[in-house]
């Protein structure tokens, strides 16, 4: 089967992904994959494979194939048998292991029928209590299509046109057109379309205006695989009309008064958008101060909260006022609690909260990689349940340089400027969980008309190690003060626009209780 040379692209992915989990125990052991990249044909069966770095037997070993998230994936092989209930819908029934030297630690996972959504990275992955490595093969699909057809109309005028239409293409393929002598000619529109198996369906047309073209060809080339297909077509000898006097003059009029209504239209489109500018000005105004008296409402149910070091996955180290941890490469010898993240980098906060209204702000500052929000506390703890509201988690995320709703699809959110610090607002009875961003009192995003059951808890977690922790702020203001300055913001500005109503230690030394490294709080940390 075909390889194609390794890109760039893969290994930042394969990265990501690493980053993406937790670091656990060096396994004893490396995973490889091919050095290359596999072709496969839509139709066609792909085997991709991987094997130990050692020469051992890799059947007590559990294997898993997966696409971009642990879980569910395209293929688990565990206690000697395929784990069907964690496959993914589209796998079922497709995947097959392929376990011939599994004796000499080495395997492949074959996909019958590949399909054009097969196309993309998976990953290796072998675990052994605790330990695993894995490897990233790249599965490149591809589909050669129908024979070019070439249909042609001739137009009042004398010109013709041309379009050239095929099915069944992967990946999208290029379509070019050529005279008889090999010069290329652009088209005048074109679509590649795909279909309901994400096959590309290609038309290309084009207006021939030269008397003295014979011969056009049409090509449409799959750069993937090296191939092409094409089909030529012979044009008729027609008679273009000749231009007389009165045939110029009503083009000339036509073109002016054209130019005119051109005109016209775009002076009414310029004073429409300075109107529109103006009105939205005036609304967006309004919308910010309403926005800024809600979320400053939402500071009179401040708590006073503090990190549990109970839940702190090994890698979190905590300060000793229990407001701030950080991640380091280092790994705590911990007592192994039930409450305890073992695979995930996490900590819950002290408090549990069953009905009412809070609200806390988290300092973020200019660090990268991080997540907060809120969770049951009934949240799985061990093994890597995925953060999204079905697992009992309303988070947000920053990942590399995006910000992200953790909602089973992942919500991008487009912000303005970077985030530092965050206020969270917890509605229990109104089942809303809202984000802000304190830096100017905007809102971010609102987790709403959530049915809550039990105590929830205030979620921290971070994905990358650094010396800036996150901390838990404290309010700088009382509710006093807040009220206060949100009446007299509103009265400023209302007076331009009216206002509707708002109706461990890493020791040996192990005990009973927590023998977390606590590291001294510092001066300048907590709020600005």
């Amino acid at each position: 089967m075909a390889v194609f040379p390794n890109s760039c692209l893969s290994r930042c992915l394969f990265i990501l992904i690493l980053l993406q989990l937790p670091k656990l125990d060096a396994a004893p052991f490396d995973v490889i994959g091919p050095p290359e990249p596999i072709l496969a044909m839509v139709g066609e069966d792909a085997e991709l494979p991987c094997h130990l770095s050692v020469n051992e037997s890799a059947e007590h070993l559990e294997l898993r194939w997966f696409r971009t998230k642990v879980s569910p994936a395209v293929l688990v092989h565990r206690d000697g048998r395929e784990q069907e209930e964690e496959q993914m819908p589209e796998y079922r029934g497709r995947v097959t292991l392929v376990k011939d030297d599994i004796s000499a630690g080495r395997v492949a996972v074959r996909i019958h029928g590949v399909r054009a959504s097969d196309d993309g990275e998976y990953r290796c992955l072998f675990k052994e209590d605790g330990s695993y490595e894995m490897a990233l093969v790249h599965l490149k699909v591809a589909a050669l299509g129908s024979d070019p057809h070439i249909h042609m109309e001739v137009q009042d005028s004398g010109e013709i046109q041309l379009e050239c239409t095929s099915v069944g293409w992967y990946p999208e393929p290029q379509v070019q057109w050529r005279t008889c002598k090999g010069e290329k000619f652009p088209s005048t529109s074109e679509s590649r379309n795909p279909d309901e198996k994400g096959l590309f369906t290609v038309a290309s047309s084009v207006i021939i205006r030269d008397t003295s073209m014979e011969k056009v060809s049409c090509y449409i080339q799959n750069l993937l695989l090296g191939q092409e297909k094409e089909v030529g077509i012979s044009i008729p000898a027609t008679s273009f009309p000749s231009l007389t006097p009165w045939i110029v003059a009503v083009a000339v009029i036509l073109v002016v008064l054209g130019l005119v209504t051109i005109g016209f239209i775009f002076f009414t489109w310029r004073l429409y958008k300075e109107r529109s500018r103006e009105r939205k000005n005036a609304l967006s105004t309004k919308e910010k101060v309403l926005e800024e008296l809600k979320w400053k409402r939402s500071t009179w149910h401040a708590v006073d909260m503090t990190l549990d070091p109970d839940t702190a996955h090994p890698h979190l180290f905590l300060y000793e006022d229990l407001k701030s941890v950080r991640l380091e490469d280092s790994r705590q010898i911990l007592p192994e609690k039930p409450e305890r993240f073992d695979s995930w980098p996490c900590v819950l906060g002290c408090e549990a909260f069953t009905s009412g209204r809070h609200y806390w702000e988290v300092e973020v500052g200019d660090r990268t990689d991080w997540a907060i929000g809120v969770c049951r506390e009934n949240v799985l703890r061990k093994g890597f349940d995925p953060i999204i509201p079905d697992n009992g988690f309303w988070a947000l995320e920053l990942y590399g340089n995006g910000y992200w709703a953790l909602t089973p699809l992942r919500t991008p959110l487009l912000l303005s400027r970077p985030l530092h610090r965050v206020g969270i607002f917890l509605d229990y009875e109104s089942g809303n969980i809202s984000f802000y961003n304190m830096t100017d009192g905007s809102h971010i995003y609102t987790f709403s008309k959530i049915s809550f059951s039990g105590p929830l808890h205030p979620l921290f977690c971070l994905w990358s190690c650094g010396e800036k922790p996150l901390t838990i702020c404290p309010l700088a203001d009382g509710p006093e003060g807040v009220i206060a300055n949100a009446i007299a913001n509103a009265q400023d500005l209302s007076k331009e626009i009216p206002l509707s109503p708002m109706g461990d230690d890493s020791a040996s030394e192990v005990t009973d209780t927590f023998h977390s490294k606590l590291i001294p709080t510092q001066p300048s940390q907590g709020a600005p």
